[in-house]
């Protein structure tokens, strides 16, 4: 099962009011300063069919970029990505989501259950 998560909100605190670093002990995000929290929603999920699907849709860099899901389990997609992502992907499940990123990024999931 892959699930695909859109980031709808960040909150980032004001400098003055983000803890000192002797402050704190536990990191709850990597990749982000002290204060930034980002909220994210399940839009969509795929089977794994529905993914092999997709994926046979897609020219290289659609196989290059999703393709590493099932080796490290997590993929960011930026509006960059989305880009170059659409051109080969437009008519598929994927494309719809990927058509609509102007701002933010996607983040696709590998889920075992």
């Amino acid at each position: 099962m892959i699930e695909v998560w859109k980031l709808t909100k960040r909150h980032v605190d004001e400098p003055e009011r983000a803890p000192k670093f002797r402050d704190i002990t536990i990191f709850t995000s990597l990749g982000h300063g002290v204060g930034t929290i980002d909220f994210s929603e399940k839009i969509c999920e795929f089977s794994e069919n529905e993914w092999e699907e997709i994926l046979s849709a897609g020219d290289e860099y659609a196989k290059f970029k999703l393709g590493n899901i099932a080796t490290i389990n997590e993929i960011e997609i930026f509006p960059e990505h989305a880009i170059k992502l659409f051109q080969s992907l437009e008519n598929s499940a994927l494309g719809e989501f990927l058509k609509d990123l102007d701002e933010g990024y996607l983040t696709l999931r590998k889920v075992f259950r």
